[in-house]
């Protein structure tokens, strides 16, 4: 039987030849046989909705269990959090960017921290006395606001991420780590190279469509970060060295900053998706 216009997947809600082959007719109500049957010589039995309104399609009716509630409740704390989570998350981008150019901008400063730096290890190794090193400030009291608003941006980063984790283990996604391992790893040195990675990752079920821009993500960060540091070690060899570094830190930067909102907006969806009704 094929699906009707009233949704049911096969014949409409009627009277039938008994399947089983008895004398008289069984009541079909759409979905199955039901027990109600009416022999030939009797009244025509009324139909079992006939004093109401015939129960809505099956994929209508509700289907919300406790753990299904739980879920909707951890959904939307992820929502709560999530306009700020996109814009935090985007943060170290624009962190990165800023002191790559105001390194590459101040060359002269870093090649001069490097100098300070050679003749420190020489002193060292001769056993005499290590002059103070004076590191660039080019950026100044900015420098500080810049930091404090990475410190908030990983405070919100880390409970979206914590968040998020545990919306998608409660809407059935699987993951090979739990909500509070997937934010701890962040700060566990070698393997803050690919946990995290696994852990925002997991936010999505096998086979999104967005799975590979939480890939890009990952390897555009890591780029930005390892280009960020080799970029004032390489100011502090050679100038030239150094802005090659910076351009790659700052392309990586820029990506980070495409792709980081992408990712929240697209565990957001997944989850909000998973358990509308």
């Amino acid at each position: 039987m094929s699906e009707d216009s009233a949704g049911y997947p096969g014949a409409p809600p009627g009277w039938y030849p008994d399947p089983a082959g008895g004398p008289g007719q069984r009541w079909w109500d759409g979905y199955g046989w039901t027990s109600t049957t009416v022999l030939p010589s009797g009244e025509p039995a009324p139909t079992p909705h006939a004093q109401g309104t015939p129960p809505p399609p099956r994929d209508a009716q509700p289907r919300w269990t406790a753990g299904a509630r739980d879920a909707r409740a951890l959904v939307s704390d992820e929502l709560r959090i999530f306009p700020a989570a996109r814009f935090a998350i985007a943060l170290p981008g624009f962190a990165a960017l800023v002191y790559v150019i105001s390194w590459v901008a101040n060359a002269s400063q870093w090649r001069s921290f490097g100098h300070q730096f050679h003749l420190a290890l020489l002193a060292a190794q001769n056993h005499q006395a290590v002059p103070v090193l004076t590191a660039p400030d080019s950026l100044g009291w900015f420098s500080s606001v810049l930091v404090l608003f990475a410190l908030a941006a990983i405070i919100v980063d880390c409970l979206w991420q914590f968040r998020a984790a545990s919306a998608a283990r409660a809407t059935g996604i699987p993951a090979r780590r739990s909500p509070g391992w997937g934010v701890v790893f962040w700060f566990v040195p070698i393997v803050n190279l690919w946990m995290p990675y696994q852990a925002i990752r997991d936010c999505l079920a096998y086979g999104d469509p967005n799975r590979p821009t939480v890939l890009r993500y990952w390897l555009l960060f890591i780029g930005m970060v390892t280009g960020a540091v080799l970029t004032a070690i390489g100011l502090m060899i050679s100038t030239p060295v150094g802005v090659i570094f910076g351009l790659v830190a700052a392309l990586c930067a820029l990506g980070v900053l495409a792709t980081a909102p992408k990712v929240v907006i697209s565990i957001a969806v997944a989850h909000r998706d998973a358990v509308s009704p």
